[in-house]
């Protein structure tokens, strides 16, 4: 479908560009801080899409992630998260929590300790269904990797198989990210899907003093493009 035919289609809407959402292993940065810091005067303006969230990987307990750390992320108006560790998202003042695995135990258990207010995020990575019940659950956004081919060869049911981005932005209202973005080719074609989110890979942008540069752009070349998502 090209352009002109989304923009006569009453049931398409132009849609904002989708927002950055870092993963940052700390493993690879001594000044996170700083880092945060460069990104996100680069590319936070009325130009570009803006730099929305912060994934911490949280592997070595001797990291760097700290309280102090958190608030001057969260000084420059972006969210942190913290992958997989409820307890430590909770000590150390975090916005969220991102659970990796969709096992719904895991989820009604991070549901029942934090509070309404925290942003509880989900890779749907087993199955459509799955997806749908976290979703009406509340879960606060889906993350999603973009379509693999070698996973839907195989024999599944319609709701068996994972989810797909394009898929998911025309049936479903809860935000949708692309997870785990390896290379602007990909940001590119999630984009293009109707993400809502892009998140980016650790090994794609964390570069040194290249990162910003890297960050740049991406974010450039997605924020220029034109996209029509369905009106839900």
């Amino acid at each position: 479908m090209n352009t002109n035919e989304q923009n006569t289609n009453p049931e398409l809407e132009l849609a904002p560009p989708p927002q950055l959402y870092l993963i940052m292993d700390l493993s690879l940065t001594e000044t996170p801080g700083d880092d945060i810091q460069a990104i996100a005067n680069s590319i936070n303006s009325d130009e570009f899409a803006p730099f929305s969230s912060l994934l911490i990987q949280q592997n070595d307990p001797k990291s760097l992630c700290s309280k102090e750390l958190v608030k001057d992320i969260q000084s420059k108006d972006i969210a942190v998260l913290i992958e997989d560790n409820v307890p430590l998202a909770q000590s150390i003042g975090a916005d969220g929590i991102h659970l990796t695995d969709d096992d719904e135990d895991i989820f009604n258990a991070a549901i029942e300790t934090l509070s309404e207010d925290v942003i509880i995020g989900l890779k749907a990575k087993q199955s459509r269904h799955k997806a749908m019940i976290s979703a009406e659950q509340g879960c606060s956004y889906v993350a999603i990797n973009l379509f693999d081919e070698a996973e839907h060869e195989r024999e599944l049911e319609e709701f068996e198989r994972p989810p797909e981005i394009n898929w998911w932005v025309s049936l479903f209202s809860t935000p949708c990210v692309a997870w785990n973005i390896t290379s602007k080719d990909e940001a590119i074609e999630a984009t293009k899907q109707g993400a809502d989110f892009i998140a980016l890979a650790p090994e794609f942008w964390q570069k040194g003093d290249t990162s910003t540069e890297i960050i740049a752009d991406c974010i450039k070349t997605i924020s220029a493009i034109e996209r029509y998502v369905p009106t839900l």
